[in-house]
């Protein structure tokens, strides 16, 4: 068996010839088992919630939508952070993981600190933007107010996850997933509503849950960090321009693909709006959403091995086990992912039933299920290969694919669906469905083509 040498930074044997399969699994699962625990989050956080009324529910949507943005910019540290640590730790170069490793969370400490202050300088305008009710206006901005205060750890998170990862180590940022799940829901439970002698804060108590949260996290990664053989890592560097450079050339295509997912999501939701179906079909969309979250869950896990381990070989000057890992980890995720879209399909009906009741909108939803079911198998490879090109640092090939995907072949192809030929909803289903496979197939080809081989970092 070969074997190649790894710096003692790293996890041990995750370049063994032999053991691909097994190292891709092993690297996947525990990022698997994060996800289904943040989804546990959101889920159990919404019905806390949801007990303060409609307003409240309203006021932390808009407010989770915001975090949601500044996790999208944090995930610039965290993307840059992987491909670079990976590659210098198949390297066996010491030295330029330690100063990686530790800009990466210089860059974090200072992007974190600016962009709260943006946050609490824009947050009046930000609000006012959604048009909420008076009731629902005012709870939201008490909720950021307080949950902004966890923003500068949101970026921490990242970046300490991203060192993480490209170190091949992903059960710490699952650890401090768990950990941070835990202090958002036991705050939630004494300070929206008082138990135990806590003050009952309602919306504020929410806030305050949700920042707290972020921080025990951010605590739970920097501690696992110092307490252990990586203690050099884990003091944060005062910023280098070249690092920079080095770091976000590689990780703002990667958050730049959220924001493209989220500005063709309003565009298309705007387009179903607009059907003969409209608010049943709009309705009938976070149903499906929700299915699909759950079958996302696989794909993001192994495009996370896929990065750290496409970057390990490379670093390694091995590109022929780049290969290896970047097709196991696609075609792993491919396995899950399709038997989840054989159970999507097969109990579409029952699954849309958990939701809604109109029959209109359960119909729709069933559609929905059954027809993108049939190119999850592809979006699995459009998911990994993704993840396997931004760690090999060229993220900005996965980036123009996304955007090639969403705004040139989705949005077109859902208008001329749905009113040129008269598919109404059942056309943007289909539009959705296609352009994921689409994805699969354009990110096949530039993963097959090989240029990924070449990026430097």
């Amino acid at each position: 068996m070969k074997t190649l040498r790894l710096s003692e930074s790293a996890e041990p044997n995750l370049l063994s010839e032999e053991n691909v399969a097994r190292t891709v699994w092993r690297l996947a699962l525990p990022t698997m088992a994060a996800s289904v625990v943040q989804s546990a989050n959101s889920f159990l956080d919404r019905i806390f919630v949801g007990r303060l009324g409609a307003e409240a529910l309203a006021a932390v949507g808009v407010g989770s939508q915001l975090l949601f943005l500044t996790m999208a910019l944090a995930m610039a540290v965290s993307t840059g952070a992987t491909a670079i640590v990976a590659r210098m730790v198949g390297a066996n170069d010491t030295h330029s993981l330690r100063q990686a490793a530790r800009q990466a969370l210089g860059i974090a400490c200072v992007l974190g600190v600016a962009f709260t202050l943006l946050g609490y300088l824009l947050l009046p305008q930000i609000i006012r933007w959604y048009g909420l009710e008076a009731g629902a206006d005012a709870q939201a901005r008490q909720f950021l107010t307080l949950a902004l205060l966890g923003a500068p750890a949101s970026f921490l998170m990242m970046g300490l996850s991203g060192t993480f990862r490209g170190l091949g180590d992903t059960r710490s940022p699952m650890y401090a997933s768990i950990v941070a799940t835990v202090v958002h829901i036991v705050g939630d439970y004494l300070l929206i509503f008082g138990k135990f002698g806590f003050p009952a804060l309602g919306i504020r108590g929410a806030g305050i849950a949700m920042a707290l949260s972020l921080w025990a996290g951010a605590g739970m990664l920097w501690a696992q960090l110092w307490f252990s053989r990586r203690r050099a890592l884990a003091l944060p560097a005062l910023p280098v321009w070249a690092w920079w450079k080095r770091i976000l050339r590689i990780g703002l295509p990667a958050s730049a693909r959220t924001f493209i997912y989220t500005t063709s999501s309003v565009m298309f939701t705007g387009i179903l709006a607009a059907t003969a179906a409209g608010t049943a079909a709009v309705a009938a969309l976070p149903i499906g959403l929700t299915a699909e979250s759950i079958a996302f869950m696989p794909g993001f896990a192994f495009a996370i091995a896929a990065s750290a381990l496409v970057g390990q070989a490379l670093g390694a000057k091995n590109e022929r086990l780049a290969e290896r890992f970047g097709w196991t980890a696609a075609w792993q995720s491919c396995a899950v992912m399709t038997t989840m879209a054989v159970v999507f399909y097969l109990f579409a009906e029952q699954f849309a039933g958990l939701f809604t009741t109109d029959p209109q909108v359960k119909a729709l939803a069933v559609a929905y299920l059954r027809i993108n079911a049939l190119t999850e198998p592809l979006l699995a490879f459009g998911m990994t290969l993704a993840g396997a090109l931004q760690g090999a640092g060229d993220s900005l090939k996965a980036m123009l694919a996304t955007f090639v995907t969403q705004w040139v072949v989705r949005i077109p192809l859902a208008y001329l669906l749905a009113f040129g030929l008269g598919w109404d909803a059942h056309g943007a289903w289909w539009a959705m469905a296609l352009s994921s496979g689409f994805s699969g197939l354009l990110m096949i080809a530039l993963f097959r083509h090989g240029g990924w081989k070449r990026v430097k970092v």
